[in-house]
């Protein structure tokens, strides 16, 4: 040991030992607590990476943090126990994590590869199932995949909603002036036009 460190504690068992440790690094005075293990071959203790450094700046914070929080960090250390106020805390956030809303309705989503054409979806009913079959060669269809919008922020979900609808109310503006009166056609057509649209509102990173 030189004269540039010394021992104020240590604590655990010869192989994962915990030392506290003043010295001096580069100029620096250092309060380095830190993990050791004791050498077979030489019998010395030895440190290992584990461990931190504090200069005075962050042993004051942390001295601050123990004398206001002494009572609540024992508490929290004792096997078994957690603190009313620690309890309450993780009460808190799981409120926060509640949703105002859930979906409900027998809905599935399959995806299909080789759509029979270039629609963005169609839906069947099967009893009281109904099934939304999403062509993933579309674009749009690629974009709400769940790899990609784990990817998203929520105002980005949020702008594919609103591409979605844009997308819908242009294709309505054009049934409007086509002049077709079959309800099957009006509504094909729509479909066909809204999976166009709702395409080129997505661009391919």
């Amino acid at each position: 040991m030189s004269f540039d460190e010394r021992i104020l504690g240590e604590e655990g068992p010869e192989g994962n030992r915990t030392r506290f440790i003043l010295n001096l690094f580069k100029g620096n005075r250092l309060l380095d607590i830190r993990k050791y293990y004791r050498d077979k071959k030489t019998g010395e203790f030895k440190p290992k990476r584990q461990g931190i450094n504090l200069n005075r700046d962050t042993f004051m914070e942390l001295k601050r943090v123990l004398d206001r929080d002494e009572e609540t960090i024992l508490e929290w250390l004792r096997i078994g126990h957690v603190p009313e106020e620690v309890l309450r805390y993780q009460q808190a956030q799981e409120e926060a994590k509640k949703k105002n809303f859930r979906l409900v309705g027998d809905v599935e989503i399959e995806e299909i590869n080789n759509f029979r054409d270039r629609k963005m979806f169609d839906v069947r009913h099967e009893g009281g199932k109904v099934i939304v079959e999403l062509n993933i060669a579309h674009p749009f269809v690629q974009s709400i995949s769940e790899e990609e919008l784990a990817k998203m922020t929520p105002e980005e979900i949020r702008g594919l909603f609103a591409r979605l609808l844009a997308s819908f109310g242009r294709s309505r503006t054009l049934l409007m002036k086509s002049g077709a009166s079959e309800p099957e056609i009006l509504f094909e057509q729509s479909v066909f036009d809204w999976s166009e649209f709702t395409g080129e509102f997505i661009e391919k990173m």
